[in-house]
């Protein structure tokens, strides 16, 4: 399966995915015995579509959360093009690891503020869970 090409053909309606096909394509992703060769597909997805609304946190983060393989991947993500979903993972992320982990993602999270390709939304989102995680 050619998991950028199947998708982009979901369509946005406005500026929101069509949930109903996004679910399905994650349940078909799901039962595909290659499924977790998607993760990179899915994270240049979040990056491609960074100003739509693919959900919250929708069926792709959900399957990417299923196994904890995805972290490298979101951490070239962000270091890419930042986006609120990918930023919102991280402090998810940053609930359920040890100490010197959480300082790890802190500091992706403290390079977003500055990141070229941030918009003003995934900076704001960024300052947010960066006072959060530092309580």
């Amino acid at each position: 399966m050619d998991f950028d090409t199947e998708m982009n053909k979901i369509p946005f309606k406005g500026q929101e995915i069509d949930m109903e096909q996004l679910y399905r394509f994650a349940g078909a992703l799901d039962k595909s015995p290659q499924k977790r060769k998607a993760i990179p597909a899915i994270f240049r997805f979040f990056e491609t579509h960074s100003d739509k609304d693919l959900g919250s946190p929708g069926p792709l983060v959900h399957f990417l959360e299923e196994e904890s393989d995805y972290h490298i991947e979101l951490e070239q993500s962000v270091l890419r093009k930042p986006t609120v979903l990918t930023v919102w993972m991280i402090n998810r992320l940053m609930n359920a690891v040890p100490p010197t982990v959480r300082e790890h993602w802190l500091t992706i999270l403290t390079e977003v503020v500055e990141h070229p390709n941030a918009d003003v939304e995934t900076i704001e989102s960024a300052k947010d869970f960066i006072a959060y995680q530092s309580k």
